[in-house]
C-alpha cells in the first residue's frame, strides 16, 4: 500500500515542470537541446521580460504563442530568438501566456481583459503592439476586432490560421470565416513565417 501512494506521489507531483516566476532574458537559450520550456512553464496571463535595458517606455510589445500538441518537446522555444531580437529595442516586453487547449473565444476575452488592466496600471505607455504567431495570431486578429478603446494598438499575426482552425472542440464556437472587421483604433499587419525558426517546422 505504502509502495502504491509513493507510486501515486511521484505520478502527480515527481513530473511536474515548475511554474517560472521570473522572465529574464539570459534564461533564453536558443539553443535547441538545451531549451527546457522556461517560456510556456509559467501561470497563464501577462509576465514582463527582464534583464535588459529599457531606454524608452512609452510604448509596449506583447507576444502571444500559438498552439503546441501535448507531446510537443519544446514549447515555446519558436519564441526564443523573437524575444531576444525584440529586447534589442530596448522597450517593456510581455509574454502572454494562455491555455491553448482552451475554446479560443476564452483565450481571446482574456487577452483582453489582460490589456485592459496592464494600460490601467502603467499609464506611462501611450501605445502597445501585440503580436501573435499561429494559433496566436488567430487570437489576436480577433482581439483586433473586439478592441473598442481609443488607446492605440498595432496587432501582427503572424502564419495565423484566420480561415479557421482544424483542431475545433465540440463547444468551441467555430472561427472559420474570411472577413475580419478590424476597430478603426487598431492598425493590424499579417505576416508570414520563417520557417526555419517556427517550432511547426
Amino acid at each position: 500500500m505504502r509502495f502504491f501512494l509513493f507510486i501515486l506521489y511521484l505520478s502527480f507531483f515527481g513530473c511536474t515542470k515548475p511554474d517560472h516566476k521570473d522572465l529574464l532574458l539570459h534564461k533564453l537559450t536558443a539553443k535547441k537541446s538545451e531549451y527546457d520550456g522556461y517560456l510556456i512553464d509559467r501561470p497563464n496571463g501577462l509576465h514582463r521580460m527582464q534583464g535588459y535595458t529599457q531606454t524608452d517606455s512609452s510604448f509596449g510589445i506583447i507576444a502571444v504563442h500559438g498552439y503546441y500538441p501535448s507531446d510537443w518537446p519544446t514549447k515555446g522555444f519558436e519564441w526564443v530568438v523573437p524575444m531576444k531580437d525584440l529586447a534589442q529595442l530596448e522597450r517593456p516586453v510581455w509574454w502572454f501566456r494562455h491555455d491553448w487547449f482552451n475554446c479560443p473565444d476564452s483565450s481571446i476575452a482574456y487577452l483582453k481583459s489582460q490589456i485592459e488592466t496592464l494600460i490601467h496600471h502603467n499609464p506611462h505607455l501611450d501605445s502597445l503592439w501585440v503580436i501573435g504567431h499561429s494559433l496566436g495570431g488567430l487570437i489576436v486578429s480577433n482581439f483586433a476586432e473586439l478592441w473598442d478603446n481609443e488607446f492605440p494598438v498595432t496587432v501582427h499575426a503572424i502564419a495565423a490560421p484566420l480561415k479557421g482552425i482544424s483542431r475545433q472542440l465540440d463547444e468551441c464556437e467555430s472561427k472559420e470565416r474570411n472577413l475580419y472587421l478590424i476597430n478603426e483604433s487598431v492598425r493590424y499587419i499579417q505576416w508570414r513565417t520563417d520557417y526555419k525558426q517556427d517550432g511547426a517546422f
